[in-house]
């Protein structure tokens, strides 16, 4: 089972602890001690372990107590891998950075989870894709997470069955511990068959047996009484649920990643202007529209990005904040749309009348979904396409805009380049007056 515990916390400690320590090389002690007196105590549980193991001669207590005194092993392994993210300074700045990280991930799962209109979205995105495509990906992400058999497919089982069972008030935990001893004295007769018929391979076939009893006894406790199979099967119900968030993400990837289309040698200049940094306020254009759904959008514009290309075409992308109320947070991402025209947004105030309802329905609840804003975001930097119309008059969201993704993905690599140069300054700055006051 995968460890959910941050470096900190597998050490016997936690990030707040270390915080309170004002001095570096104090919190460095504190961490030391720390994990000593951990991998101290899990040591001394496998001497006790160890001790069990030589006064038994049972051979079912034997795999157990292995199995109890690997699993010690493992968990001084691990500590000695987080204290090496953690003992000093620098690997605790990295290590910060990446905490970091995973929580903002978290908070992008959560916010991912809490939309109702966006599981509609994902659901009728899954119902367009074509059935040999999608069992296509299905092998993909299969193929890359082999499946494992889990504790019911061990002991020849299923949940179903075994769900099945208890609507009918039967023993099921009896039916299991049956099942479990009547698979391990089966491979101990197939054992015994293949020693009388190969003598020279019976440590192979004793150690195959061993590694087979561990199986099914491990198996068999995961889901041995009704209370360990409510928690095992949330478990298998968690692995069903990654495998299909996996899946949307490769359908995802398929419809909006344009980052294959990139190429920097396209754009022979490029300039960016940030209205809300100049202040200029005639340029700072916004509107508020509306999904069907009710949910009310702010469109401001509040920069551009101008670019010629190779061919000597210059153009330019407008920048926009898209702001929303979702679950009772406002959320506010950043877009680079070509060609929005936010004049034909508008909605007589008086009448009702649209500028351009067909336009504006398409915007609001196409353009600007929260399923094309999040994997734009995600995929091409936040450029999100233009819109078109078609010869039939619907409008589309053109994405295959070489020249105006590659202004956008560049502006930010450039972008990157600035801000990592500053940064470094900022530090060399830094360390030069602390250099001086010593």
């Amino acid at each position: 089972m995968e460890d959910k515990r941050n470096a900190y916390e597998i050490v016997g400690t936690n990030k707040v602890a270390i915080d309170r320590k004002k001095d570096e090389l104090e919190k460095d002690d504190f961490i030391k001690e720390k994990a000593l007196e951990t991998i101290k105590r899990i040591s001394r549980k496998i001497e006790i372990e160890k001790q069990k193991l030589e006064a038994t001669s049972s051979l079912s207590e034997k795999i157990l107590i292995n199995r109890e005194i690997e699993k010690s092993e493992k968990e001084i392994e691990d500590i000695q891998k987080a204290y090496e993210k953690i003992f000093d300074r620098e690997h605790r700045e990295k290590y910060n950075a990446f905490l970091d990280i995973v929580d903002k991930s978290k908070e992008t799962m959560l916010y991912r989870n809490s939309s109702k209109s966006q599981q509609y979205e994902e659901k009728k995105l899954l119902d367009e894709v074509p059935d040999e495509i999608l069992e296509e990906i299905k092998n993909k992400i299969r193929k890359n997470r082999p499946k494992k058999e889990n504790s019911y497919e061990i002991l020849k089982t299923s949940q179903e069955k075994c769900d099945d069972k208890t609507k009918k008030s039967e023993n099921i935990d009896e039916f299991l511990l049956q099942r479990k001893e009547g698979l391990i004295e089966f491979a101990k007769v197939e054992y015994e068959k293949k020693v009388n018929a190969d003598k020279k391979n019976e440590f192979t076939a004793e150690q195959k047996l061993k590694l087979e009893i561990r199986t099914i006894e491990g198996a068999y406790r995961e889901i041995a009484t009704k209370a360990k199979r409510e928690i095992y099967n949330q478990k298998l119900a968690e692995i069903e649920r990654k495998e299909e968030d996996a899946i949307k993400d490769e359908i995802f990837k398929m419809k909006y990643d344009r980052s294959g289309n990139y190429e920097p040698s396209s754009i022979v200049t490029l300039k960016y202007q940030d209205f809300k940094k100049e202040n200029n306020r005639s340029k700072l254009l916004d509107v508020i529209i509306s999904r069907d759904d009710g949910q009310e959008i702010l469109i401001q514009k509040v920069g551009r990005i101008g670019y010629k290309d190779s061919l000597g075409v210059t153009d330019e992308i407008g920048e926009y904040e898209i702001t929303r109320i979702i679950s009772d947070d406002k959320k506010t991402d950043k877009v680079y749309i070509p060609g929005l025209n936010i004049s034909e947004l508008f909605v007589d105030e008086k009448t009702g009348a649209f500028q351009n309802q067909a336009y504006y329905k398409f915007i609001a609840n196409e353009m600007l979904s929260e399923e094309a804003i999040r994997e734009c975001s995600k995929y091409n930097n936040g450029y999100l396409g233009e819109p078109l119309k078609d010869n039939n008059g619907n409008y589309f969201r053109y994405l295959d805009g070489r020249e105006e993704l590659s202004a956008v993905m560049k502006f930010y690599e450039e972008r990157d380049k600035e801000q990592g140069k500053a940064e470094t300054e900022q530090e060399n700055q830094l360390k030069n007056e602390g250099d001086e006051r010593e």
